[in-house]
């Protein structure tokens, strides 16, 4: 990912993945009342001393709740500082924003981001990705800056068939199938520079993709940092999911966080990462390493939480 700067870039240190459009719904309709599993992975890149991601999961109120995770821009560790130190610091504004918002019963995530970004004091930058859900209506909002991105999947009837390799042979019927209803909008300024929050940066919450979607009960909100959408395709993504239907979102988080890493080492395999990097006119072959930050948000029947979910 390159350094942004007000004159151009400064560094680099991985490759743009490919723009997501945004499938947003024509009409907002409440819905039932929810409640919420979630479950958080994160795997750093191996040859990095830390990872540099970070993530939130948090609830404000007897309805509102949300997660985020924000991906810290390698290319600062060339100049002897840790990526790590702004996201992380950005994280926790962030959370603390959201919750000063809650208790004053509104949510408002562009201006959350916007406080932390402008008073986040660290040297660095990174991307950010929210989610929000209000557990009363099943109403979600997303907020995306750069290369992470928030997907919301949906049982939408036929069976899930093939394997990732994770586990079974290919082929067969494995359940419901999840398809992808929304997802938020990858924003970039150049190939391999896209839009993030921090030093020297020409980019502000201002810029970030604002989206609000009707969720209901059965949805799994997937947010994570482009070490699982380099490595993963949106089918690969709906068949894991799909195959751990009505499993816990811990579950799903881990399956996901761990094939996505699993094929990042795999030099043969044709990854997102490989295709966006040959429409470029970039050699590269097989998996992108890098931190691999998954959160997975489950919206279930309003009830008590069932055995190995995680209540949100």
């Amino acid at each position: 990912m390159a350094l942004m700067t007000s004159g151009g870039r400064l560094g680099v240190s991985r490759v743009w993945l490919s723009a997501l459009t945004v499938a947003a719904p024509r009409r907002l309709i409440a819905s039932a009342a929810v409640r919420l599993d979630f479950g958080v992975a994160s795997l750093p890149d191996p040859s990095k001393k830390r990872g540099e991601d970070a993530h939130i999961v948090s609830r404000g109120s007897a309805t509102r709740a949300w997660a985020a995770v924000f991906d810290g821009v390698g290319g600062w560790s060339r100049h002897g500082i840790d990526p790590s130190r702004y996201s992380r610091k950005l994280a926790r504004i962030v959370d603390v924003e959201l919750h000063r918002q809650a208790a004053a019963g509104e949510l408002r995530l562009r201006d959350a981001l916007h406080a932390a970004a402008t008073t986040n004091a660290e040297v660095g930058s990174c991307t950010a990705c929210l989610a929000a859900v209000d557990t009363q209506t099943s109403l979600i909002t997303t907020l995306n800056v750069g290369d992470s991105a928030v997907w919301v999947l949906r049982q939408l009837g036929g069976a899930a068939t093939g394997s990732t390799g994770s586990g079974g042979g290919g082929g067969e019927e494995r359940g419901p199938v999840f398809s992808l209803v929304h997802r938020s909008k990858v924003q970039q300024h150049a190939f391999n520079t896209p839009y993030q929050l921090g030093t020297q940066s020409r980019d502000s919450a201002a810029d970030a993709e604002l989206g609000v979607f009707a969720g209901r009960a059965g949805d799994v909100i997937v947010l994570a940092s482009d070490g699982l959408f380099d490595n993963l395709s949106e089918a690969d993504v709906r068949l894991l999911v799909s195959e751990r239907e009505g499993k816990p979102a811990q579950h799903i988080a881990d399956t996901l966080a761990y094939v996505a890493q699993r094929f990042s080492f795999d030099p043969h395999r044709q990854s997102p990462f490989e295709l966006e990097a040959a429409r470029h006119g970039i050699d590269f072959k097989g998996g992108k390493v890098d931190d691999t930050t998954v959160v997975v948000l489950r919206l279930l029947p309003d009830g008590p939480a069932a055995d190995g979910e995680r209540a949100l």
